[in-house]
Parts: C-alpha cells; sequence; structure tokens
C-alpha cells in the first residue's frame, strides 16, 4: 500500500494541537487558566438558558466524553466557584449542575476567547470558503458518525439532555 505522505490526519492533529493551545493561551490572557474545557462552561449556560439544568451523565453524552471525564471537570469547575451541583429532587442519585454568578462572567469571557481565535484561524478566508468549509466539515463528521451535526453548536445529535 502506497502511504500518502499528507495523510489528512497529521493535518487535523495539527490543527487541534494548534487551535487548542491557542484558546488555552487566550483563556490565560483572561484570567481562566483554571478553566478547562470553555466547551462545558457553555454547554451548562446554554443548557440553562433554554430552561434545562442537565445531569452529569447528560453532559457527558452531549459532549460525547466519558462521564468520569466530566464528572473530573465539574469537581474543579465547582471547587473554582464556576458550577454548583445539586440533587435532582425526582431522583436523589442525580446531580443537576447550575452556572453560578461567576460562571455566568467566565463564560462570556470564553465567548470573547473562542471568537477571537476563530477570528485568527479564518483570517483570509471568504464568507464562502468559510460556509465551504463548514459543509465539508459536517460531511466527514457524518462519515465518521453517522450523524448529523445541528446548525448552533449546542443542539447535541441524540442528545437526551432536555428530554426527562
Amino acid at each position: 500500500m502506497e502511504k500518502d505522505p499528507n495523510l489528512a490526519a497529521f493535518l487535523f492533529h495539527a490543527l487541534h494541537h494548534a487551535h487548542h493551545t491557542a484558546v488555552q493561551a487566550e483563556l490565560s490572557a483572561l484570567d481562566l487558566e483554571g478553566l478547562g474545557s470553555p466547551l462545558l462552561m457553555m454547554l451548562l449556560q446554554s443548557r440553562r438558558d433554554n430552561g434545562d439544568i442537565p445531569a452529569q451523565r447528560e453532559l457527558a453524552d452531549a459532549m460525547r466524553v466519558s462521564p468520569a471525564a466530566v464528572a473530573m471537570s465539574l469537581k474543579s469547575l465547582e471547587r473554582l466557584g464556576y458550577v454548583q451541583k445539586r440533587v435532582d429532587p425526582a431522583d436523589q442519585r442525580r446531580k443537576r449542575i447550575t452556572v453560578t454568578p461567576l460562571g455566568e462572567a467566565a463564560v462570556e469571557k470564553c465567548w470573547t476567547a473562542l471568537q477571537s481565535i476563530d477570528r485568527r484561524m479564518l483570517e483570509g478566508f471568504t464568507a464562502r470558503e468559510r460556509t465551504q468549509l463548514e459543509a465539508l466539515h459536517r460531511r466527514m463528521l457524518r462519515n465518521l458518525t453517522g450523524a448529523q451535526f445541528p446548525e448552533t453548536p449546542f443542539e447535541r445529535m441524540e442528545c437526551q439532555c432536555s428530554k426527562p
């Protein structure tokens, strides 16, 4: 088998790493270096704004990560005062997660950081190229997962977060 020296996997890995590094640097500049995953905080606020207070398991499903990974992130966020865990009155075994006022301020800073990184990353791209790039990414994700990806970043495919 001939080996392709331009293997897409290397490019995706390099892009992911560069994006992650840029986001962490931007968060650090905003005094949010302990935040970890800004996506988790943004997802929490988005769910709350839609009238949903998710449980840990629902967050793990929405982010497509293990419940243990979410639990570790939430423990850190709770220690920093960004989130609170509350027992679900309908099921004492479940904990519902809410964003604190400090967490709300952090989410606003996250949006600022991510928008700044996106502007840098997509500098020089035309509106048409951005639309085309997004469509290509969605197609690649669909090819790998079989799932349609939503229009907005916080509508999670197959997520049961808003259902009891």
